[in-house]
């Protein structure tokens, strides 16, 4: 029993004392923060597929580490107990784009900075990361390569050439396969805008024997 209440008492004094408007002031400014990541990561995803759960799991890391930020708060004691709960977590997802790392490593960063109070360091640290992404994505979007693959039976080459020289300025062939089941060429090409795509697909599938289209952006993005 004395033993049981040493621990309570010990408990007890390392409650960080934190008024709740304070706490609620840091969590509040916590959400605000995750919420201009949030917006920043869905308005410059540039990738396939956007993952809307990945971007509202970015505000909970914003959260929680802010959570854990107030429990330590200066208490050494509390902050090592704290390392040794947390060591326990493993993450099994693996993070394929850079991309989502540094969007992870930014909302621990904003998390650790709400948490101590560091509001003014955060907020105008967050716009501007969030100002050079939209920044860098204006100017880093405008990619007119794009990979040309036609699928067919049996088609003439030369015909499907003459059509992508009335509609393309510069295209280079870069292979052709051919067995008995059919054939198929790569073409590297530069599009403008989509029109121009969709212009190409309608005109390559008028050729006899050509079977299936597609346009592929060097980032893997398909246009048709």
């Amino acid at each position: 029993c004395l033993k049981m209440k040493k621990v309570l008492q010990a408990l007890a004094e390392m409650q960080v004392k934190m008024p709740i408007q304070t706490v609620l002031l840091v969590l509040l400014v916590a959400f605000l923060v995750s919420l201009i990541i949030y917006l920043t990561y869905k308005n410059t995803y540039t990738g396939v597929l956007y993952n809307p759960r990945f971007n509202v799991s970015l505000i909970m890391i914003t959260m929680i580490t802010t959570m854990v930020m107030v429990v330590i708060g200066s208490n050494i004691s509390v902050s090592l107990g704290m390392v040794g709960a947390l060591s326990i977590i493993r993450f099994r997802t693996a993070v394929k784009d850079p991309r989502d790392t540094a969007f992870i490593f930014w909302c621990v960063v904003s998390g650790l900075a709400c948490g101590t109070q560091n509001y003014t360091i955060v907020i105008v640290g967050s716009v501007f990361i969030c100002l050079i992404l939209f920044l860098f994505k204006k100017y880093t979007t405008k990619n007119n390569k794009y990979v040309l693959i036609i699928k067919g039976k049996s088609f003439d080459l030369k015909e499907v050439e003459k059509t992508l020289d009335k509609k393309l300025k510069d295209y280079i062939c870069k292979g052709k396969y051919i067995s008995v089941n059919g054939m198929e060429t790569i073409y590297d090409v530069k599009i403008k805008d989509s029109k121009i795509s969709d212009d190409i697909i309608v005109s390559l599938s008028k050729v006899s024997g050509v079977n299936t289209i597609n346009i592929v952006s060097s980032n893997t993005d398909t246009m048709g």
